[in-house]
């Protein structure tokens, strides 16, 4: 830490009447005094942290989860938090010297340890929270420094002045309630020392974290497409003719799974089935109906693949003639390719393949016809509503209105999915980018 400018006055009386007083008038040299602290870091509330000993109200401030949490005012605060410090030392200025003793006396040992007892600031200042408009709302927060790491994964014994500069502050943070795992040491750099020259950090977001946001997105659409099936046989003109009678009505219910590895991140299967039967030993017919849903969400370099497929298996027998078939088999791919628009947010385009349609038409003979309905009952299934309005690409907005952590605090250059599936975006500083 350090002032723009500091003055120290000082009038020392002399011992008797006949001795002066004694004025000393100390400015900061164009150098600056150096105030030098080890800030503990660990943000957490149990152990021999320093945070655990600050007032519940300093501990709310320093562990800012609005925002601004990312920012270099909030940064300043955290460092500069004497709750946090150690007591510091001061260079730039020789120990004897006169300046040396009366900071050390009056600002180290007086007003420093004051506001430390207190868990305030050095210099006092406040942080001015803002609405969050990120889509992911940080509940937890540590932070950890991370040396430059060879290529073994291991801190560097001797680092030069540029790889010291390599050196990354990391931000931990949980969403959604979870909780935050201890810090454990990373084993590769961030950042390297051309990637430095084109960004100033990335943000990470887990696999499972931005599939559990596609999910609550993508869910309020699935029952659409979950069809609740009905058949009936009616025998009617005392058992001479029977009646096929099938429906289907949206609403179903189906959950999303989440894999734990692999590039798939999400899969849903739905599936429901009616049946009847007519006759005695049901030897006069059968009719069966069974709908199908399916929808997979895969992270693979910097587009999110969504496919989904639609089937609807219709049997129909009459006496000993059957006639069956998937009278409804489509499948529509969608990739929505990420980006960055010329604001540093996140652009969306999507790419629809053609719907791949592989129906089948189990219409039969105008005798078998006759006796079955098979034909009217295969053309009122296809022309039920669902086929043709329930069936589409999901929207855009499911993946465009999602905003990252520290949006207004940070540009966004590139993205793509890890090997992992972890969502990595190379980010600046707005308010360097700015000037």
């Amino acid at each position: 830490m350090l002032c723009s400018k500091f003055q120290i006055i000082e009038m020392s009386y002399g011992a008797g009447p006949s001795v002066p007083p004694k004025w000393i008038n100390k400015s900061q040299p164009s150098t600056g005094w150096i105030f030098q602290s080890k800030v503990d870091l660990r943000l957490t509330p149990v152990g021999s942290s320093a945070y655990s000993k600050l007032p519940k109200a300093v501990q709310d401030q320093v562990k800012n989860l609005g925002a601004d949490a990312f920012g270099v005012q909030q940064l300043l605060f955290d460092l500069n938090n004497a709750g946090l410090s150690t007591v510091p030392t001061i260079s730039g200025l020789a120990s004897n010297s006169a300046a040396s003793l009366f900071l050390t006396k009056y600002f180290v040992n007086t007003y420093f340890n004051q506001v430390q007892a207190a868990g305030q600031p050095v210099l006092n200042y406040t942080i001015v929270k803002h609405d969050n408009p990120s889509t992911l709302i940080p509940t937890d927060l540590n932070m950890q420094v991370q040396p430059f790491l060879d290529p073994t994964g291991k801190a560097l014994p001797t680092p030069t002045k540029a790889q010291q500069d390599l050196c990354t502050l990391n931000y931990l943070c949980s969403c959604y309630g979870h909780k935050l795992p201890p810090a454990v040491p990373f084993t590769w750099n961030w950042v390297s020392a051309d990637e430095a020259k084109q960004f100033h950090g990335v943000v990470s977001i887990n696999r499972n974290t931005f599939a559990d946001y596609l999910k609550w997105q993508l869910s309020p659409s699935i029952p659409k497409n979950c069809l609740i099936p009905s058949a009936k046989i009616t025998m009617e003109n005392t058992g001479f003719t029977k009646i096929y009678t099938v429906g289907v009505t949206p609403g179903g219910v189906a959950a999303f799974a989440r894999p734990d590895s692999g590039a798939d991140v999400l899969t849903l299967h739905y599936e429901n089935e009616a049946k009847d039967y007519a006759g005695f030993h049901n030897d006069e017919g059968e009719i069966h109906l069974k709908p199908s849903f399916d929808v997979t969400v895969t992270f693979q370099n910097d587009s999110i693949v969504i496919v989904q497929h639609l089937n609807v298996y219709l049997s129909v027998r009459s006496l000993q003639t059957t006639v069956n078939g998937n009278i409804v088999d489509k499948t529509l791919k969608d990739t929505y390719k990420l980006g960055v628009d010329q604001y540093g947010k996140l652009a969306v385009n999507r790419q629809s393949d053609p719907l791949v349609d592989k129906s089948e038409n189990p219409s039969t003979n105008a005798f078998v016809n006759l006796f079955t309905g098979v034909n009217q009952i295969v053309d009122a299934v296809r022309k039920l509503d669902f086929a043709s309005t329930s069936f589409q690409s999901f929207p855009i907005a499911v993946v465009q209105n999602f905003v990252f952590p520290g949006g207004r605090t940070f540009l966004f250059k590139k993205m793509a999915f890890s090997s992992k599936q972890d969502l990595v975006a190379a980010m600046t500083y707005a308010e360097a980018t700015n000037k």
